[in-house]
């Protein structure tokens, strides 16, 4: 049932843990990013008693120029997509975004608001500008695509190697599609029904924390938001992570 996408890449297979209850995590990653990134919160949330799908979006898993072919709207699609198979078995589905996730959740709960089986929204350093604005400046219709490099992170063998990897350069013509999914993310958020909690950091430098601070009042079912004074952009592997593992377990366990 799990949405297909080709990859090569070991670290990038989808996550995909069955449950006899009946509700289910959709748990969406971020730009250059893998679905492993959620293998911590994944094991939690199982223990739960949790099902969860964590679908790898087009472009990711196989090589950087692979993810310079992508539309953006293809990545909402694919979520949808996975969305509406998961519907068909459980009764509740969250959905849970990192990054460009975050858009895409948001974008996803504002279109299915008020649908029955919509659960609650969980938005983790949301995506809905970049804190580079350099990116801004440049007319991507004409620009010449190259490649731009990425810090890649140090393996630790702690676990959680594979939640690590990410593409070492991105696009250029990815880097518009990017802009372009968050602000159709953020355009979203008026419409979002969906109880909401969302976690940040205020030193984020990939993603503008501003826009995020919008988001606590823009979005009218928000119940929760958190902000942290330090750490990275990535909740999910830095300084805070086991933190943001208990609070989202808490949000969606009410």
């Amino acid at each position: 049932m799990t949405t297909t996408v080709p990859y090569t890449v070991p670290e990038c297979a989808p996550i995909r843990i069955d449950a006899d209850g009946p509700e289910c995590c959709l748990c969406v990653h971020g730009f250059t990013s893998c679905p492993a990134v959620y293998t911590e919160l994944a094991e939690r949330l199982a223990g739960m008693g949790y099902a969860l799908s964590a679908p790898l979006l087009p472009g990711h898993g196989t090589t950087p120029e692979d993810l310079g072919a992508v539309a953006e709207l293809e990545w909402f699609e694919a979520v949808a997509r996975e969305y509406e198979a998961l519907r068909g078995r459980y009764r509740t589905i969250h959905v849970v975004g990192l990054s460009l996730g975050g858009a895409i959740a948001s974008w996803l709960a504002a279109s299915r608001a008020g649908e029955p089986g919509l659960g609650r929204l969980v938005l983790l350093s949301p995506a809905y500008g970049l804190a580079n604005k350099d990116y801004y400046a440049v007319d991507y219709a004409s620009a010449e695509d190259r490649l731009i490099p990425i810090r890649v992170r140090p393996r630790l063998g702690d676990g959680l190697d594979a939640g690590r990897y990410q593409y070492p350069a991105m696009p250029l013509r990815a880097v518009g599609q990017l802009m372009l999914a968050a602000e159709r993310g953020r355009a979203s958020r008026p419409g979002i029904t969906a109880p909401t909690a969302l976690l940040y950091t205020a030193a984020d430098a990939v993603v503008d924390p501003a826009r995020i601070d919008e988001a606590a009042t823009s979005i009218r079912s928000i119940e929760r938001v958190h902000r942290y004074g330090g750490g990275e952009h990535n909740l999910l592997l830095g300084p805070d992570r086991l933190d943001v593992v208990e609070r989202v377990a808490g949000f969606l366990e009410r």
